[in-house]
Formats: C-alpha cells, sequence, structure tokens
C-alpha cells in the first residue's frame, strides 16, 4: 500500500511526465481538417453556437469552451493547448476514480497508463471535443460514487453538471446512461442501494435530460442523418477483429502496423486485463463492485455502439476512444493483482517498452494534413490570372485557416462524378484563366484531375503530395484552330 504521501508524490511525477508527453512537438504540424472546423465554429458568437446546435451536428459545449480559449491566440500550439489541459486533467480524474473504486496503487498504475498511452497523447495534441468528453466521462463516474457512497447536495449538483455537459459535449456520451444505470440496477438487485437513492437517482436522470435537450437536439436534424449515413458507408459493420484492432489501439494506439507489436500488444494488456478477473492463486473468477463498475463502463457502451453499428455504422476510433480510461483501470486492476512483486514490475516494464515505438511514432512522422506545406507552395508560385479548385470543396475551411492570397476560388463536390456536369462547373475557367491549381483532399473522386489531364485546353506542370494532399497545376492553352 501506498502512503498519501508517495501517492501524491507519485501522481506528481505522472501529471508532470505526461505534460512533457503531450506539449512535445504540439504546434509542429498545421491544423487538420476537423481541427480547423473547429476553429471556424469557436470564432461566431456563442448564441450562434447555441441555435446552431439545434439545427446541426454539433453539440455547443467544447465549441463555446474554445471560443473564450481563442482569446489567447489561434496559433496551432494555443489552439490545441486547450486540448492538453484537458488530457493533463484526465490524468488526475483517473486516479481519484481508480482510487476510490480500488485503492491508490490502481490509481498511480491507472494515471500512468494513461499518461503512456499513444491513443490518449494523440487526442490531447487535437483540437477536438474527445478529450473533453473523456474528462466529463470520469467526472461523471467519479461523483456517481460520491452519490452512492456519500449522497451529499454538491455531489448530486456536481454529477447533474458533469453528466449534461457531457452530453452538450458529443454524442456518445449517451452511452454513459445504460452503464451507469445498470450499475445503479445491480446495486438495487443486492439490496445495497441505500434507502430513497433509487427515486433521487431517478430524478437526477431526469436533470440531466433536461439540461441536455440542446446538445442533444442536433441528433434529430436532417445533416446528423446525412453524417450517420456518410459514416455507415465508410466504416460498414464492425466484426470481431474490428474491435480486436480497437482494443490493440486503446493499448498502442494507431501509428504501427507491425503484426508482432501488434499480439504481443493484445497478448500483454489482455494477460494484465484477465488477471484483474481471476484470482491466481485460488484460480477463481473475483468480480468485486469496483471492478464490475469498470467492466460496465467499458463494456456496455462498446457493446451498444457494436450492436446498433450492425445495422448502421459508427463504430469510429475517435468516437468511442472517450472509452478508453476504464480499459486502462481494468489493466492497472490486474497489474495490482499480479501474485508477486517480480511480475508486477515485469509487466509493467513490458507495457512501456511496447509503448516506446508508438509513442515515437507520434513525434518522427506527420499524423495530419499538412495545409501549411501545401499552401505555402501555391503562395509561393501563384501568379495573377491563376484559380484554385477545391476538390472536396468542405476543404474551404482548412484552406481558407492559412490562405492569404487574393486568388479566385471554386469548390467541387466529391459528389459530382458526372462528367457532363464538371464540363459546366470547369469548362468556363479554361476560357478565362491562365492556370488551374488543382488541390484535393478528403475525396476519392478523381475525376477533376481526369478531366483537366485529358482535356486539349490544358496541361500539367507540375503535381505534388503532401500529407493527406494532393496540389496539381495545369497551364491552359488554347490550340491554334
Amino acid at each position: 500500500m501506498l502512503s498519501t504521501r508517495q501517492s501524491r508524490l507519485l501522481v506528481t511525477l505522472v501529471l508532470l511526465g505526461g505534460s512533457i508527453l503531450r506539449l512535445s512537438s504540439l504546434g509542429s504540424e498545421s491544423l487538420w481538417f476537423d481541427e480547423a472546423y473547429s476553429v471556424w465554429v469557436a470564432r461566431h458568437g456563442v448564441l450562434w453556437q447555441f441555435v446552431q446546435s439545434t439545427q446541426r451536428i454539433f453539440p455547443p459545449f467544447y465549441y463555446m469552451l474554445l471560443h473564450v480559449w481563442l482569446a489567447l491566440g489561434s496559433s496551432e500550439f494555443v489552439v490545441r493547448l486547450l486540448s492538453v489541459l484537458l488530457g493533463v486533467l484526465s490524468l488526475l480524474a483517473i486516479y481519484a476514480l481508480a482510487a476510490r473504486l480500488f485503492n491508490a496503487v490502481v490509481g498511480v498504475i491507472s494515471a500512468f497508463l494513461l499518461a503512456i498511452s499513444p491513443l490518449h497523447i494523440a487526442y490531447s495534441q487535437e483540437a477536438r471535443m474527445y478529450i473533453l468528453l473523456a474528462v466529463l466521462g470520469l467526472g461523471s463516474a467519479y461523483c456517481m460514487l460520491l452519490i452512492l457512497d456519500e449522497g451529499k447536495r454538491w455531489h448530486w449538483l456536481a454529477y447533474v453538471l458533469c453528466t449534461a455537459l457531457a452530453m452538450n459535449t458529443h454524442y456518445f456520451a449517451l452511452f454513459l446512461v445504460p452503464f451507469q444505470n445498470l450499475f445503479v440496477f445491480y446495486l438495487l438487485w443486492r439490496r445495497r442501494l441505500r434507502p430513497g437513492l433509487w427515486w433521487r437517482w431517478l430524478l437526477g436522470q431526469l436533470g440531466v435530460g433536461a439540461l441536455s435537450v440542446v446538445g442533444l437536439a442536433g441528433v434529430f436534424s436532417s445533416e446528423t442523418t446525412y453524417w450517420w449515413g456518410l459514416l455507415d458507408t465508410w466504416h460498414g459493420a464492425p466484426t470481431l477483429r474490428d474491435v480486436l484492432s480497437t482494443m490493440f489501439s486503446f493499448s498502442l494506439g494507431t501509428t504501427v502496423q507491425n503484426r508482432l507489436l501488434y499480439l504481443g500488444g493484445l497478448f500483454i494488456f489482455g494477460f494484465c486485463a484477465v488477471c484483474s478477473l481471476v484470482d491466481v492463486k485460488k484460480r477463481r473468477l473475483v468480480l468485486d463492485d469496483g471492478l464490475l463498475f469498470a467492466v460496465l463502463y467499458l463494456l456496455v457502451p462498446l457493446g451498444t455502439v457494436f450492436v446498433l453499428s450492425q445495422f448502421q455504422s459508427f463504430w469510429v476510433l475517435r468516437y468511442i476512444f472517450p472509452f478508453l480510461p476504464p480499459w486502462c483501470m481494468i489493466v492497472a486492476r490486474g497489474v495490482e493483482r499480479m501474485p508477486g512483486r517480480v511480475l508486477r514490475v515485469l509487466a509493467i516494464a513490458a507495457i512501456v517498452l511496447a509503448s516506446v515505438w508508438p509513442i515515437a511514432n507520434l513525434y518522427r512522422y506527420q499524423q495530419k494534413e499538412d495545409w501549411r506545406g501545401a499552401i505555402g507552395y501555391i503562395c509561393a508560385l501563384e501568379e495573377p490570372g491563376d484559380v484554385i479548385i477545391l476538390v472536396d470543396e468542405d476543404i474551404w475551411l482548412p484552406f481558407e485557416h492559412y490562405y492569404r492570397g487574393a486568388t479566385p476560388r471554386v469548390g467541387i463536390s466529391r459528389g459530382v462524378t458526372d462528367r457532363d456536369l464538371l464540363a459546366a462547373r470547369i469548362g468556363p475557367l479554361l476560357a478565362t484563366d491562365r492556370r488551374i491549381w488543382l488541390v484535393l483532399s478528403h475525396t476519392d473522386n478523381f475525376l477533376s484531375k481526369e478531366y483537366l489531364r485529358t482535356s486539349r485546353f490544358t496541361q500539367l506542370v507540375s503535381e505534388r503530395l503532401f500529407t493527406q494532399i494532393e496540389v496539381d497545376l495545369f497551364a491552359i492553352v488554347h490550340p491554334q484552330s
């Protein structure tokens, strides 16, 4: 067991190390499409965001928070720094939750595992709402335990506020509700729920629902239906292989594809998880209340999304990322329960060694779209009489975030697959402009490039590839008749 002083020292070291990992190379890459969208929304007024959240696909809380944060600046470092702070806060939150569910040792190990998690580091360096949802989920779970153990008035207020803010951050916060209610039903079934708590719990759920109306209203919008349809087309129904891939991502991130590391990572983390459920000395299954809470926190959301995705898929890693913390707690509990200090040290050493390569890859290789490089290339070579075509047209968000020139821009949707329609959009440009810049990103529709390459009025001058972006330059020629 750890003393209070030892726990504080170890948690401080974890927070310091976690902060260093999340601050490293924070502003080295461009904002990618989703981050540019975050900044664009956040630059609008809070009232506009509030109104739009009832009509479109974004719950407003993260954008409102970012709106205030942008007063500090809009550089990549500053924009992402909010997520870094939330990521570090989640380390403290998981320690508090795991220590309450189990003990301080499991709390420290859980915080350490989350601190070196490549996936958690990646989302702590991204200007999106997923890390905020992870923090609020941990806060909601912790406040729920306070309610069940003590039930003071401020505990109820904190629980309702945390959970409602989670609902106003992302739709996947909805999957916190079944896990929490299942645990309450379990305590009720075991007759371990304090008298009168059941009715207050129901009132608390109603309070959460009332405060979540605005954030969840967009679920029923036509835009949401459109995006769910796209997700279903892009990802399809998940399989058990997808589940294993997700658990590997939860363990060692997404920056390596090495089969040996894949199998080794699944074995190491899986072995620790099994040890959390099995008493090795007595050779029997052990599922205490704390472990049941963590298991439900992980499996109920993932299981619900998996089942629903068999009908319309929305099994997307970034959406289920907020349920990474319970996986860390389960693994940490397994490490703590291993027989013998040597085995525990070896398990932690194996996890650290397996994490080094994935973490290093976060900094060694560019992870995000290189809009600074692509636009810098255009700005260095653009001339009067040029025109820029953006495919897909939605990429105007990151493009306009960086581009400061005056060259006219034309957007073409990835959905334009008819050559005659494309000719109607591009044809007039061939008669009035000298050169065409074609920028391709977020699309698998290269009909625009094919059209320009085969046209007798254009000649390919150059084509450059940047990370997840292609920039082609075509000169317009007019053959002698």
